[in-house]
């Protein structure tokens, strides 16, 4: 296995490998020694970005490495240049490369044509290293997760398909709440059901029958920033009865806790006595980007990954 694009490219065995190792690199940011000593990485972001930036140039550096990050502006396609050749132009010079763009089939061509390790760092479809800074916390939490039960609240979105393929990997349930407009990608669901290994996948309209006995409730953001204006108040909306409250809170299983992927709008998708209060596990959730990319980095590049597929 050379790249990860999506959740799915794992079996969950080396899944939950990437999970004890990240837990390791957490407590000990040294171990992996610097396998990337005297070489670069390439991260490219389409989109702006906070903790995916940070948290892989962090990592980069942890593993000994350069990070070089570009933007459309820095690079030649956005005057012609194809994603072929800028793959294997890059992969002559970097060790790994990162990105963070708009369509999916652009990694996957980018990936391609590459000769060295691509990782996915957020397209419109997946967001595979958020999912798995997400199962790092559940487990830190909760021990084993497998068997317990998440609900995702809100409109599917690339955070939501990954996390179906994470969940259904790991063995842990899985209830997504969505007005029908908002619904997930059939694809990332049929994926999700092919790959379970235990877990139940239960899509709703109902966000108090998804929360119902979850140990951990979840949501995304509901607007980006170019939606036109029109669209923003109807999202909102269709949307308004997803917020997660403290009365949604208090359908979950006791001690349940909240999780976002960030950034988060207090008064849209989360109140803020939920997101700012004790169930609240969203900065360390953050936190755990960290190690879960640099143990991404390191098993590409040593390539003990065979994949699943």
């Amino acid at each position: 296995m050379k790249d990860l694009l999506r959740v799915a490219d794992l079996t969950g065995h080396e899944l939950a490998q990437l999970l004890d190792r990240a837990a390791h690199l957490k407590r000990h940011p040294g171990a992996a020694g610097e396998p990337l000593e005297g070489r670069t990485a390439l991260l490219y972001f389409a989109k702006p970005s906070t903790r995916t930036r940070v948290s892989t140039e962090t990592a980069v550096v942890r593993l000994g490495g350069v990070p070089l990050t570009v933007g459309p502006a820095e690079l030649q396609l956005g005057r012609g240049e194809t994603i072929a050749d800028t793959a294997r132009v890059i992969g002559s010079y970097a060790a790994a490369v990162v990105i963070r763009t708009f369509d999916h089939d652009d990694v996957v061509r980018f990936a391609r044509s590459a000769e060295v390790p691509v990782i996915n760092a957020l397209t419109d479809a997946h967001h595979p290293l958020q999912a798995l800074a997400d199962l790092l916390t559940l487990r830190e939490h909760f021990g084993d997760p497998r068997g317990r039960k998440l609900a995702y609240v809100g409109p599917a979105t690339n955070v939501t398909h990954s996390l179906m393929e994470a969940t259904a990997l790991a063995g842990i349930s899985l209830a997504v709440a969505t007005p029908d407009a908002y619904r997930p990608d059939p694809e990332a669901e049929a994926m999700a059901r092919k790959i379970s290994t235990g877990g139940d996948l239960v899509l709703t309209h109902d966000p108090y029958e998804a929360v119902r006995d979850a140990d951990a409730v979840y949501t995304d953001v509901w607007l980006s920033m170019g939606d036109p204006l029109e669209q923003r108040a109807t999202r909102t909306a269709a949307l308004t009865p997803y917020r997660v409250t403290a009365d949604l809170m208090r359908a979950a299983a006791p001690g349940a806790i909240f999780l976002h992927c960030l950034p988060a709008h207090r008064g849209e998708e989360v109140a803020a006595d939920v997101i700012d209060g004790p169930a609240s596990q969203v900065f360390p959730q953050a936190a755990n980007r960290l190690p879960t990319a640099q143990a991404v980095l390191e098993a590409l590049v040593a390539g003990t990954l065979a994949g699943a597929r």
